[in-house]
């Protein structure tokens, strides 16, 4: 404007009295010229038309009257906050980094550099070839005026006080160049040719757990070679879909381009080429340049300057906001500006309303933290915290509202004009004060380009094609609704000549002028680059060299040094382990009960060879114990993978930065647990009290785990689900307790078991062992091994090796899935071939020429009838003063305060308000859906107390859409239909409105898709028909719109419109409305933060009641005004009266007139509805039952459906099977063929001891599927009322047991017979049926674990205790006699493990003729002239155990094997011959114990709350590690 920069225009409009751009469109007085308007035209005169401004609006408000108000967040934290106020906070923000430069840079101020002050380019004055760019055209010609007029005395003493302008000029975000006019980091973005191409079909089948067995030694075997050597893949399998075709264009810098399209048409694939994100696509064909560097070195040494923002927010739930940014921060600012990041941070959450969050858990759906829509304005700040040049947007406006939203694009066409950024936005539901923001827009239709252009050009073309802009409708939606057959609407006499496909718009766009434009903008530019010889590209390239670190390679794509980048992620590791209290407390808590415990069962072992074994077997446990209780750092590996493969885009750091700060935060972490088991272990089983031992001890436990830990991750970096690497990690731990040389010794495990005894040398526990053993018993009079630093060396070697796999892994392998994926169809699908796009379908019929009144639209028309009201459409809803609160910082917050409302059948009220306000937390306290905090108040349907039927007979759709993933469309719906309907309708009738759902929603083509597939739109449509398959009287709808386009959004409300015509009630919360979409609703109920209410009541035509309620205060709705954009705008500001007092929306409801008519009208309801006859006994047999269908019909609906779970998803059945192969096979054939010695006894012992070893595998697999399946009951299901606890406990019990039963089966087979043990088949199918009980144990074992423990984590860390307890207490490990009495007596015997191993033991054992081998016998020279049975018989039978080997023998050795029988062996074990049946019985009834704690647990703790004291617990740790830190606080 008049030659000046628009960062130059933001700077004088902010720091002069000028008045500010009117962002809210409120009607302005006449414009007046300020006097010194003149002062502005000192440059080159340039046209209104070709104006640019930093904040464009319709209109100008005098200073005197109000501020341009742009707020984020909570209106009740800190106010509303104006351009103005945030540039006074820049420049606060200024003179602190100002201060901090001072102090930082004298010693390299001869250089000129100083703090925030970057130094600029050197370069010379402007060249005489300017930079084309396009402005953005103004309609107002007092705009400038206006912009330019101030006090200009004040406005250069400030500029005299402050070096540099604003804040982002101050260069922090870019550097500058010379005289600060313009950004030295700044590129256009040109697209030649642009093609996409997407991997597959757009349909796929579903893997079905034959498909993955069979797969092993097939194709998913040739994947994994393949993937590792890339010369084996095979190039053109497949086929491909074409996303993008042939895009050509350019968006400048300075310059923002909004991309519309309808969900699927491929917006997010273009985003995403242009940002060079393309690693998903099968290819990516054409040009892409920025600012003339090509796309492969944009990859290669700038990859963090071009991002994607998604529109999903991944985080690490556990981590508070501020931390977030910090990190965001540290790992894109230098060393020496790192003091500036707290500004920093304080500026982003000023920026966007967030600082009352600072210190909240960012959470997900999860982990409870900062709502919805505060966590989308983290991931936006923490993108513009990696002050990249291209930014690409996709969808930031979810969960918004929509005065929030265009908060947010007003501070995107700030950052984009004053940084010279390159912008591009898809937005689905983008209002016109939006739209007004773009420079360029361009729209899209399965992949092709129907437009590109100026914003402002763009409607205008396709009103010339023939298309028609209804009245009221944004022209963002009329662009979409244009690609939509079933809502554009036709000029009349252009219905047949005006295009109707993708192919026939793009054909029409690339024949048109604006193409031309296009082409010549594109040429434009490029000569542009060639005439200036890319010097942007050059400065944007110095730039980027100078923010860098100086001990970064040039090439490099990374701010910091690879070092740094590991410090910075050490600390955020640190923050995640405090950030989860109840999972370290709960570690800690585990580690010394085992210490305790373990420790006790080895007490005070004696120095002779009796405690030889023993001694070892301390030894062996404390070297594993805490190697097994990392097994939990398995999840915290894979559960990372988005948000690391995101920062890794973002160039925040290397995915190995990640691997390398996982190690050094073990290294203090595990030496405290290490430090704490190894005290408690080492002195309580007296073990040698020798200093350099017990250091040596200590030393070697803490490599072990450290060793063990870098395997597990190894493995997790290598498998692409948790479920594969629970299996691969439990299988090896497995195998490496088995080949240690404690079971089996190491001289037999290398001279014996000639199958699987190698494995000894790759094992570093066994190193480990063997060096612990060598010095403990150094010095004694036995012999011990040697080679003890040797061992030390040999597990740091493993340890490196297993890291350095995990480093190339995480650099190598990405597990992550990207979008545009196929829609996949269960096996026998009759559409599983076809195109299920329904688009598609919709506009071959629109060829024949349909009118405006499209055959779409007529469809849904005629199937409007064929809703059939409910039974209960009568009843009526009220609540009046409702409030609810919960605990916070030791006092109670209130959420809402004192809400009156009601809801009748056939009325729709649209919950409105700011992000925060409380919208869902009303929805939630209406529909009895709170589990937590306090909640008072009176609701009454038809005047009665509600009763327990409640939440049954009224729907819920949640904003997540929650389902079961491997559920069809079609399963998903009638699962709620058979389950939710009143249970005397027949099921053929239940089968039937099932079809009329799915024909409504328009999901018939693609109803035997599974959800886990589908789309956002897709999924929305599922949630909603689920809850209407209920019938439901009432119907809450949690932003039923959030994540859809305009057209969907609004085929949606339509289609809640005619539910609520078919006699439904629904409140519904939105975010975003248009006015075509607030027109549909027939009141609303509006909140502000806190939670009250500001207005309730009808919407009117055009908003005429909502706008006579707010005029009537002195504040009107402009004539083309959204009304639901103006009723959050008008709250948001608070507005002023005649007097200039300031109004309070709160209390203007409150003492208003209308809020008094409500109550009345509240009062009258309940009255009338009171009135009416309650229904007779037995005509209402439904009312009295709090679930529609019996538990019966419940049970089998829900074990059906998990079948199905399983079998669609079949890594979990998988993985029980593989580890069944896997120990059957190394533990058959490392026992195989066991001989009848004292040696083979014991071995006969430990194979069946083995197959203890098998939970720590299995029950780590059950538990997340189990909690996967509890989590979607306890957040959807139950409140529903679908199905009960007892069938959800019987359905998770009855598929368990088919699997058990088949892996028991093959785990048997494979064990049992290479072996050698009898092969009798009434032995032999005794341990068969131990073999099943045990597999049906270990899962319901799992299942009840998880029951009670109230988090994931937790129960990781829990399941230790429990396998410890297993293992150890069954008189294998410890004999019985050598147990404690303490334990002896009790802990024994209730060991469930104690009856599997005696019951099998008395099995195998007692039929076995010992034969000693030659070594095993002691040897003793008779007297002469005496045989050895007459020198020793009468010794043999009187301790009736062992024989001679040969008896008559004279005048030689006589030899002396200790046991004759298996029997006499059994006996030292405590086992007895008749112990078999008794065996069995018990560890039966153990069995039938775990299902019942599964009943009990699920009922006590998940329906009834009950905690057993797990709070009091954790609330003591708490206090006790708080206690400990204030003691060295004032110690220090």
């Amino acid at each position: 404007m008049f030659g000046q920069h628009p960062g130059d225009l933001y700077r004088l409009r902010t720091e002069s009295s000028a008045p500010e751009a009117n962002l809210h469109n409120v009607a302005p007085p006449p414009p007046q010229s300020p006097p010194n308007a003149s002062l502005a035209h000192h440059e080159e005169p340039v046209s209104t038309a070709a104006t640019t401004t930093a904040v464009p609006s319709s209109a100008i408000t005098p200073a005197s009257t109000s501020e341009s108000q742009a707020t984020w967040g909570e209106r009740d934290v800190g106010g509303p906050v104006s351009h103005r106020m945030a540039m006074d906070d820049y420049e606060a923000m200024r003179r602190e980094l100002t201060q901090l430069s001072h102090i930082q840079s004298k010693a390299s101020s001869k250089a000129g550099r100083s703090g925030l002050f970057r130094t600029r380019t050197s370069q010379s004055k402007e060249s005489k070839v300017s930079r084309p760019r396009q402005r953005r055209p103004s309609s107002e010609s007092t705009r400038t005026v206006d912009l330019e007029a101030g006090d200009a005395v004040g406005m250069t003493e400030k500029e005299e006080e402050f070096e540099l302008g604003g804040f982002i000029k101050e260069g922090y975000f870019e550097k500058r160049t010379e005289g600060g006019h313009s950004s030295a980091k700044k590129v256009g973005v040109v697209f030649k040719n642009l093609t996409v191409k997407g991997t597959g079909s757009t349909v796929g089948t579903a893997k079905t757990l034959p498909d993955a067995v069979l797969g092993t030694f097939g194709p998913d075997l040739y994947r994994i070679i393949s993937g590792f050597v890339p010369t084996l893949q095979h190039r053109n399998a497949g086929e491909t879909r074409t996303l993008i075709n042939d895009f050509t264009g350019v968006v400048r810098d300075g310059e923002m381009m909004l991309v519309l399209g309808r969900p699927g048409s491929g917006c997010t694939s273009f985003l995403k080429a242009v940002a060079n994100k393309r690693s998903e696509y099968a290819a990516v064909v054409g040009e892409v340049a920025y600012g003339g560097i090509p796309a492969e070195e944009q990859k290669r040494h700038f990859l963090g300057e071009v991002n994607y923002n998604p529109e999903d927010d991944q985080h690490f739930p556990s981590l508070n906001v501020w931390q977030t940014l910090k990190f965001s921060l540290m790992n894109k600012t230098r060393k020496r500006h790192q003091p500036e990041i707290k500004i920093i941070i304080d500026a982003l959450l000023k920026m966007f309303g967030i600082s009352h969050t600072s210190k909240t858990l960012v959470g997900n759906e999860y982990v409870r933290g900062i709502s919805g829509g505060e966590r989308k304005r983290v991931s936006i700040a923490e993108t513009l915290a990696t002050k990249s040049t291209v930014v690409c947007w996709d969808n930031s406006t979810r969960g918004l509202d929509s005065s929030t939203a265009l908060d947010y694009a007003n501070s995107l066409r700030i950052m984009t004009d004053v940084s010279d950024r390159t912008t591009l936005v898809t937005l689905y539901q983008a209002g016109e004060d939006i739209f007004k923001l773009m420079d360029k827009v361009l729209v899209i239709d399965e992949g092709r380009m129907m437009y590109q252009g100026p914003a402002d050009e763009a409607k205008q073309y396709f009103i010339d094609l023939g298309f028609h802009s209804p009245d009221r409708q944004t022209t963002a939606d009329f662009l979409t609704s244009v690609t939509d057959p079933t809502q554009r609407h036709y000029r009349p006499g252009f219905e047949l000549s005006a295009p109707k496909t993708p192919t026939e718009f793009e054909k029409v766009f690339r024949n048109s002028d604006a193409y031309k434009k296009v082409l010549a903008d594109v040429a434009e530019y490029e000569r542009y680059l060639h005439d200036t010889d890319c010097k942007d590209a050059q400065q944007f390239k110095e730039s980027v060299q100078e923010q860098k670190s100086r001990t970064v390679s040039k090439k490099s794509n990374f701010t910091v040094s690879l070092w740094r980048q590991v410090l910075a992620c050490t600390a955020r590791e640190f923050w995640l382990v405090f950030g989860d209290r109840p999972t370290l407390y709960t570690k800690l808590f585990i580690i010394i009960s085992n210490g305790l415990i373990v420790g006790s069962l080895f007490y005070d072992q004696p120095d002779s060879t009796d405690g030889t074994f023993t001694r070892g077997g301390a030894i062996f446990f404390s070297i594993l114990f805490l190697g097994w209780l990392q097994l939990s750092e398995l999840m915290k590996a894979v559960s990372g993978r988005v948000v690391i493969a995101r920062h890794k885009d973002y160039a925040f750091y290397r995915p190995s930065a990640v691997v390398l700060a996982r190690v050094l935060a073990d290294f203090p972490i595990i030496i405290v647990q290490a430090f704490i088991f190894g005290v408690l272990m080492y002195f309580m089983t007296n073990l040698d009290r020798d200093v350099s031992k017990f250091f040596i001890y200590e030393l070697f436990v803490y490599v072990s785990t450290i060793c063990i830990t870098a395997l597990y991750r190894m493995f997790a970096a290598l498998s692409p689900t948790i479920d594969d690497a629970v299996r691969f990690s439990g299988t090896a731990l497995n195998l490496l307790i088995i080949y240690t040389g404690y079971v089996i010794a190491k001289p037999e495990l290398l001279n014996t078991k000639i199958w699987f005894g190698w494995l000894y040398f790759i094992n570093p526990i066994a190193y480990s062992f063997e060096g612990v053993i060598t010095s403990e018993f150094a010095g004694r009079v036995m012999d011990s091994r040697s080679n003890l630093w040797r061992n030390f060396g040999v597990v740091i070697a493993f340890t490196v090796l297993y890291i350095l796999i995990t480093v190339v892994g995480a650099e190598l392998f990405q597990f992550v899935k990207g979008g545009g994926g196929a829609i996949i169809f269960k096996k026998g699908a009759k559409k599983s071939g076809a195109v299920v796009y329904a688009a598609a379908d919709a506009e071959k019929g629109g060829e024949s020429g349909d009118s405006s009144a499209s055959s779409g639209q007529l469809e849904t028309e005629k199937a409007e009838a064929s809703i059939p009201k409910t039974a209960r459409s009568e009843e009526v809803f009220t609540w009046t003063n409702v409030e609810y609160s919960v605990p916070y910082e030791g006092s109670q917050r209130k959420l809402l305060n004192n809400v009156h409302g009601y809801a009748k059948p056939g009325v729709m009220i649209a919950l409105m308000g700011a992000s925060g306000a409380g919208k869902t937390t009303l929805l939630n306290t209406l529909s009895q859906r709170q589990t937590m905090g306090v909640v008072s108040g009176e609701m009454l349907v038809d005047g009665r107390p509600l009763g327990k039927e409640f939440q049954r007979i009224t729907g819920f759709v949640e904003q997540q859409d929650i389902h079961d993933g491997t559920s069809t469309i079609r399963e998903a719906i009638e699962f709620s239909a058979i389950l939710r309907q009143e249970r005397e309708v027949s099921k053929e009738e239940k089968l039937a409105y099932v079809q009329e759902i799915i024909d409504l929603l328009e999901l018939g083509e693609i109803q035997d898709a599974l959800i886990s597939s589908l789309g956002v739109e897709q999924r929305k449509r599922v949630t909603i028909g689920v809850e209407l398959a209920a019938k439901p009287s009432l119907l809450f709808l949690d932003e039923p719109t959030s994540g859809l386009d305009s057209q969907s959004a609004y085929s949606i409300i339509r289609f809640l419109r005619k539910l609520a015509h078919a006699g439904h009630g629904l409140i519904c919360t939105i975010h975003q409305p248009s006015s075509l979409l607030i027109q549909q609703f027939d009141m609303i109920l509006a909140l502000n933060p806190g939670g009250n209410t500001f207005y309730f009541g009808p919407v009117g035509e055009n908003g005429a009641a909502v706008n006579s309620y707010f005029s009537s205060r002195g504040v009107a709705c402009p004539p083309q005004k959204n009304i639901a954009e103006f009723i959050l705008e008008t709250a948001s500001k608070g507005g002023k009266r005649e007097d200039g007092k300031r109004l309070d929306w709160n209390e203007e409801w409150k003492s208003s007139q209308e809020n008094k008519d409500l109550l009345a009208e509240i009062s009258r309801l309940n009255t009338e509805r009171s009135r009416a006859a309650a229904p007779a006994a037995g005509n209402d047999t439904t009312a009295q039952f709090e679930y529609a269908s019996p538990v019966g019909l419940q049970t089998s609906m829900l074990t059906r459906r998990m079948f199905t779970q399983h079998w669609r998803d079949p890594s979990y059945y998988y993985g029980k099977l593989f580890v069944a192969v896997i120990i059957g096979i190394f533990n058959g054939f490392t026992f195989y063929a066991l001989p009848p010695t004292v040696a083979g006894l014991q071995e006969r012992m430990f194979t069946s001891f083995l197959i203890i070893l098998i939970p720590p595998t299995v029950v780590n697999a059950v538990v997340p599927k189990f909690y996967t399946n509890l989590s979607l009951w306890l957040a959807r299901e139950r409140p529903a009322r679908i199905y009960d606890w007892f069938a959800f406990c019987t359905a998770s019990i009855v598929t368990e047991i088919p699997i058990s039963i088949l892996s028991a089966v093959i785990y048997w087979v494979l064990w049992y017979y290479p072996t050698g043990l009898p092969r009798d088949s009434a032995t032999a199918g005794y341990v068969f049926l131990m073999t099943m009980l045990f597999f049906l144990f270990q899962a319901s074992w799992g299942q009840w674990i998880c029951a009670f423990a109230p988090s994931f984590t937790v129960i990781s860390n829990v399941l230790p205790f429990f396998f410890v307890i297993f293992s150890l207490f069954n008189g294998v490990i410890r004999p019985y006699a050598q147990l404690s009495v303490f334990w002896k007596y009790w802990l024994y015997y209730l060991n469930p493990s104690t009856y599997w191993i005696s019951g099998v033991i008395a099995a195998t054992l007692p039929a076995v003729d010992v034969r000693c081998a030659p070594a095993e016998a002691a040897y003793f020279s008779p007297p002469p002239g005496l045989s050895c049975a007459a020198y020793a018989g009468d010794f043999v039978q009187t301790i009736a155990r062992g024989y001679l080997l040969d008896p008559g023998a004279e005048d030689q050795p006589c030899g002396y094997c200790p046991y004759a029988t298996g029997r006499e062996y059994m006996a030292t074990l405590n086992v007895q011959p008749g112990d078999k049946w008794r065996g069995f019985g018990v560890f039966a009834a153990f069995c039938v114990s775990n299902w019942a704690l599964v009943f009990f647990f699920i009922w006590s703790v998940r329906v009834k709350g009950w905690s057993f004291g797990l709070g009091t617990v954790f609330g003591g740790l708490g206090g006790l590690v708080g206690g400990v830190k204030r003691l060295f606080r004032r110690g220090g």
